[in-house]
């Protein structure tokens, strides 16, 4: 019988050892000394694992009560979902109003496309700054699956960085041609077309961290991480309710920059009917998208989210985006709006991608859990000196960026003006 083959594939999974945590010095040489010595990752047991999808667990248990872990990474993942929204719905509302407005001097649509175009690198800001910490939890909680499936696909993972860069400079290219007046419609479809290839990307790595049955035959195929898994579908549902989200999200933000005191009341009224229309449609798809999400999930992966808590956030889902959906019809029949009801239409969208990050999170749990691996059984080590020393600077974060918002809101206003 030929002898079986090394595990290289386990060893491979970026930082993780291959043997139980309590038989790990806490050493680099100790540690590439088991590396060496046991590549058929046989543990303790001294027998073969077949059956082993993911990599032992790393020896560092995690600093933080589970819940507390989940309860941040679902509140900054939040966060972070509605930043993306305001950005995609601001492109569209961008290439909409360059598109109306070719030609016509410094008509109504320039001025409203230059009020939505100003504020892009701003929102960037806060779509990268809120993406980090949702990304850095998952790396603690699940960096046994979402490691490996990054290390699958390195290649297009680690060309997130240069898409947003590029997307990054796009923003300030549109900022520059719509004050001066200049068509701006085929940069913000550029700058469109690479955040949704940033977000494609995103789904295919949190949905591939979900099968480890296809880890080894991808490696198997390449180690140069230049390559797609199989086909999943519940990954283009995944892009498809973030980027349809933004027409809601950033209809509501297009409303609330009618309510500016430095544009002219002709821009004020484009920026209020095109963004009620936008929250109409983004609301009425994102119900549908919501649906069809959950709906291509496993029967065994739902069968897991009948517990009463997934129900009431899978409430909240629909009810956030019902409201939402009301307000918009309403700002459309009233041919009006005001800051309180945009800023009511805005929660009413932040409640919908909460209770959908919640299922969403639901969804991850149970699908792993259904794979040989519970999330809930992490050993944890809490260090409470170190989370104290967070939830301070986090709060004292929260404190400066309120006053700087006050600063901001207290300056003498510029007046929204094209040079043509």
């Amino acid at each position: 019988m030929p002898a079986p083959k090394p595990n290289w594939f386990a060893i491979a999974s970026v930082a993780y050892t291959v043997q139980p945590v309590s038989t790990i010095p806490m050493t680099w040489k100790s540690w590439l000394v088991v590396m060496v010595s046991d590549p058929y990752n046989l543990g303790q047991s001294g027998s073969r694992m077949p059956n082993m999808q993911f990599p032992n667990l790393d020896p560092i248990p995690i600093p933080a009560p589970i819940w507390l872990m989940k309860v941040l990474s679902l509140l900054t993942l939040t966060l972070h979902f509605f930043a993306v929204q305001i950005l995609i719905g601001s492109l569209v509302a961008v290439i909409y109003f360059s598109l109306k407005s070719k030609g016509q001097g410094a008509s109504a649509n320039q001025v409203a496309a230059l009020a939505v175009a100003r504020r892009l690198p701003i929102v960037m800001t806060f779509v990268i700054n809120l993406g980090v910490p949702p990304l850095l939890f998952a790396q603690v909680l699940y960096g046994r699956a979402l490691y490996t499936s990054s290390v699958l696909i390195a290649c297009q993972w680690i060309a997130v960085v240069f898409l947003l860069m590029g997307c990054y400079w796009l923003l300030y290219r549109i900022a520059d041609r719509t004050g001066l007046g200049k068509p701006s419609h085929w940069h913000a479809l550029g700058a469109l077309g690479l955040a949704a290839i940033v977000g494609h990307i995103y789904a295919t790595n949190m949905t591939l961290m979900l099968r480890p049955e296809v880890w080894q035959a991808m490696y198997a195929k390449t180690a140069t991480g230049f390559q797609m898994p199989p086909n999943d579908p519940t990954s283009e549902a995944r892009v498809t309710f973030i980027l349809v989200g933004g027409l809601l999200v950033g209809g509501f933000w297009l409303t609330l920059h009618s309510r500016l005191k430095t544009i002219s009341d002709e821009a004020a009224s484009v920026l209020r009917s095109t963004g009620s229309v936008f929250a109409v449609i983004g609301a009425i798809a994102e119900l549908g998208v919501g649906y069809w999400a959950y709906s291509v999930q496993p029967s065994a992966v739902t069968d897991g989210l009948h517990s009463t808590f997934y129900q009431v956030s899978i409430g909240i889902w629909a009810i956030g985006y019902v409201l939402a959906l009301l307000v918009a019809g309403l700002q459309v029949l009233k041919k009006a709006t005001t800051a309180l009801l945009s800023t009511i239409g805005g929660l009413g969208a932040f409640l919908g991608i909460a209770g959908a990050v919640i299922v969403r999170d639901g969804i991850r749990d149970a699908t792993l859990k259904l794979k040989g691996w519970d999330i809930w059984l992490r050993i944890e080590n809490s260090n409470w000196f170190v989370i104290l020393l967070f939830v301070i600077l986090f709060v004292a974060g929260l404190v400066a960026i309120g006053w700087l918002l006050s600063v901001m809101k207290a300056a003498k206003p510029i007046t929204e003006k094209v040079n043509s």
